[in-house]
């Protein structure tokens, strides 16, 4: 019989999974309310919100990539 390894524990992958889920979603707002910020400052209309949504994608993608090699052991 295979010995139980201490890192299979599932609540560290509902752990995992939730801090992901709060990761995009706070990059997301974040980078959001940046081109809000900077749409209101320079008038650029919708251009600036979508620049800082998709900054905001982009910094949560690298976020979780790095997250998830750091707890998963990649």
């Amino acid at each position: 019989m295979k010995k139980p390894n201490s890192s299979d524990n599932p609540w560290r992958a509902v752990a995992l999974t939730s801090a992901i889920g709060i990761d995009l979603a706070v990059c997301l707002g974040a980078g959001y309310y940046v081109g809000d910020y900077f749409s209101q400052l320079m008038g650029g209309g919708v251009m600036w919100i979508l620049g800082g949504f998709l900054l905001g994608l982009g910094s949560a993608i690298g976020s979780i990539y790095f997250m998830i090699k750091y707890y998963g052991g990649l």
